[in-house]
């Protein structure tokens, strides 16, 4: 059996022992099958800090293009849209009234250095610079701006996400870990109606083809991925699948995917990277928010040819940069999680799973055309029903109802991204989990570049 994460203040004195769950899966790796029970934490106010207000919130340098429906906030300089391919950026299209009020100043665009702006659109709120320079193109923002200070220290926020992400890396992982083959689907199963956590090392999700989660709803899911680097385009990784309890299937994350206990499942899902330097995501959407206060996280790679995947939630880094096309989503972090700080003890790799009994089915091949129908997105669909089109030339405020939660519209925002993602569906898999067989439907954004 793998070796016993350390012990910390947030475990239950009381130690439940699970029996191993076999999941019918010959060949599957469980990790923790008789995990020490986690004792429910009292749950800080603002675990993130003000972090918790943005949809990106960046201690040093920023390059992005496209969308971000929620606040973005950047200590360094910031490069947004690109004059060269007609690139443009907007900002806070979904955020609400509410939204607005917990941001100092109102501001949905915070950058505590230069911003060198090419048609940046603030759809919701006001900007506030340290400096300003136009990169080119027709305007360098559109919106209420201004020079001044930022509202927030980032080094001092920043001290403070490094300090709780080592100390919910070290929590006590409950719920098991399970991996089909040497690569192939990663299933992450967990029980408790509170919070469940689990430990994966950064290499096993890294070769992982898929990773399946299924917790109860309106739990808290942490996943502590521990290793200096991930990268999803290093192998041919299709998406994350959340458990819907409401229609009781595997649901692979998209915008509007899933039914409003699904969407619960999403908004209290964190991963954490604690010392990764580096963290690559590629064209899957990615559900949850994304933690790595010390990493370059890149949305896409140009040198890599790893095309623009969304973010249904927030990502916190060192450094942020994506390829035109990557948006964030404005789903913030409201799970359950206590102030923990840094832990007494270094953060160590989990141990290696323990093999169990059958391999999960093959799922289909994206690259396969047979497989893989492409499905277009109209051009100009309509402005209340979902859509994975983007639109070219300067970016602009999507036109979904700004008073709704885009957790549970299904719009998507309009983008001024040079990529035109389209859906690709890659067939049907049935995958058996835990005795039930669940019919499993892959989506993939595809994007091509437009010059």
């Amino acid at each position: 059996m793998s070796a016993p994460h350390p012990r910390t203040d947030l475990e239950s004195p009381m130690r439940a022992h699970a029996a191993v769950a076999i999941l019918g899966l010959t060949g599957t790796f469980l990790l923790d099958a008789g995990t020490p029970a986690f004792a429910a934490p009292s749950c800080a106010d603002a675990p993130l800090g003000a972090a918790g207000g943005y949809a990106e919130f960046v201690e040093g340098d920023s390059l992005r293009y496209s969308d971000s429906e929620g606040a973005v906030a950047v200590g360094g300089d910031a490069r947004f849209g690109d004059p060269a391919t007609g690139q443009g950026f907007s900002i806070g299209d979904k955020l609400t009234a509410t939204d607005l009020g917990k941001l100092p100043g109102k501001h949905s665009m915070v950058v505590g250095g230069t911003l060198h702006a090419n048609q940046v659109v603030l759809g919701k709120g006001s900007g506030r610079y340290g400096e300003l320079r136009q990169s080119g193109g027709d305007f360098a923002v559109d919106g209420e701006h201004s020079k001044g200070a930022a509202p927030f220290d980032f080094a001092g926020e920043f001290a403070t996400l490094r300090d709780r992400s080592a100390g919910w890396a070290a929590a006590e992982a409950k719920g098991s870990v399970g991996r089909s083959g040497a690569t192939g689907q990663l299933l992450l199963t967990g029980e408790d109606k509170k919070v469940n956590v689990f430990a994966v090392n950064a290499a096993d999700l890294q070769k992982a083809s898929s990773v399946a989660i299924k917790v109860p709803a309106g739990s808290t899911t942490l996943v502590n991925v521990i290793g200096a680097a991930y990268d999803s385009g290093a192998s041919s990784f299709y998406g994350i699948y959340l458990w819907d309890p409401e229609t009781g299937k595997y649901v692979l994350d998209d915008y509007a995917a899933g039914s409003a206990q699904f969407k619960a499942i999403r908004s209290k899902l964190l991963w954490n990277f604690p010392n990764a330097s580096s963290v690559v995501k590629n064209h899957a959407s990615w559900p949850g928010t994304i933690l790595a206060p010390n990493a370059h996280v890149e949305l896409g790679r140009k040198a890599g040819s790893v095309a623009p995947g969304h973010v249904n939630g927030s990502v916190i880094a060192k450094k942020l940069t994506s390829v035109p096309g990557a948006e964030t989503h404005r789903m913030a972090f409201a799970g359950c999680l206590p102030a923990a700080g840094a832990p007494s003890k270094p953060i160590t790799p989990p141990s290696d799973p323990d093999p169990v009994v059958t391999p999960l089915p093959e799922l289909p091949d994206p690259k396969d055309p047979e497989d893989v129908p492409v499905r277009p997105s109209p051009s100009t669909p309509p402005s209340d029903t979902p859509s994975d089109s983007s639109t070219s030339g300067p970016a602009a405020p999507g036109n979904g109802d700004p008073s709704q939660d885009p957790a549970a519209d299904g719009s998507l925002a309009s983008t001024g991204g040079g990529i035109a993602p389209a859906l690709v569906t890659a067939g049907v898999a049935a995958v058996a989990v835990g005795g039930a067989l669940v019919t499993v439907t892959m989506r993939r954004r595809r994007g091509d570049a437009r010059g």
